[in-house]
């Protein structure tokens, strides 16, 4: 009974200390720690329950859902961002002068997710893997239509652990670290009045932390559809024109659906 309590004591603070982070959106760093702690209690307090099922095999996994980034820092991110909220184009002409374009939509778009996991078999629940995450958002301007726009695509490979802590319980948790890459392009209308476009792109480093849970509908157990939150973080080192090295950090949230086998 103790040990129920402990293990409930453990969820209740990592779900609060979640659902604060994620209103938030300030600290990623804490999403991290957060998700470690998470992790360190249940590993605690379940190193001798029996294995879950779906942990005991290798399996593969592949999802598509929702996500939206959140924009941190870097001097060309952070400009892009401010001019899409004032309403303006990119464009300048030589008297520094922007055209309204009208109200920016918030930046959402789809993601996609395939991975392979394989059970460290001295340490139940727990499994090592491969993964590759990506997400391709994009927004446009209520006044200009295609004439303008902007889009914000971002993809990581890495390792990643997952880990089952329950036998009949398929809550997981998830965590990953990897090389990440941002590629951004700017749409507008230059000053010849022709459709022109400004990309970056960058690469850095991705940290991720995920919960989720696998429900198994189907006559064979072993595949499992799961539903998963996901936050990532990415550092990315971007050149740009006239700035030299600007150092991008942006989030991203995913909230998906997927199957594994």
């Amino acid at each position: 009974m103790a040990k129920c309590k402990l293990i409930g004591k453990c969820f209740e603070i990592t779900y609060v200390s979640y659902t604060n982070l994620y209103l938030k959106a300030k600290n990623v760093k804490r999403i991290v720690i957060t998700l470690a702690i998470g992790i360190t209690c249940l590993f605690a307090f379940n190193v001798k329950a029996q294995t879950n099922s779906l942990s005991s095999k290798p399996r593969m996994f592949f999802s598509a859902g929702f996500v939206t980034p959140q924009f941190y820092g870097g001097t060309e991110l952070n400009n892009a961002y401010d001019l899409r909220n004032a309403g303006l184009s990119y464009y300048q002409d030589d008297n520094g002068n922007r055209a309204q374009v009208g109200n920016y939509g918030s930046n959402t778009g789809y993601s996609l997710g395939i991975g392979y996991y394989l059970p460290i078999k001295k340490v139940r629940g727990l499994a090592l893997g491969l993964l590759v995450n990506s997400g391709q958002t994009g927004s446009t301007p209520s006044e200009s239509g295609y004439s303008e726009g902007y889009y914000f695509n971002f993809l990581n490979f890495g390792v990643g652990l997952q880990y089952y802590p329950f036998e009949k319980n398929n809550l997981y948790l998830k965590g990953d670290v990897g090389t990440g890459s941002v590629f951004s392009k700017n749409r507008f209308v230059n000053q010849l009045g022709e459709q022109d476009f400004l990309h970056h792109f960058g690469i850095g480093l991705e940290t991720g932390g995920s919960i989720g849970y696998t429900f198994t509908p189907f006559n064979d157990k072993s595949i499992g559809l799961n539903f998963e939150a996901q936050y990532q973080y990415y550092s990315t080192r971007v050149e740009v024109s006239g700035i030299g090295d600007d150092q991008w950090t942006f989030g991203a949230l995913h909230l998906s659906a997927g199957i594994q086998f």
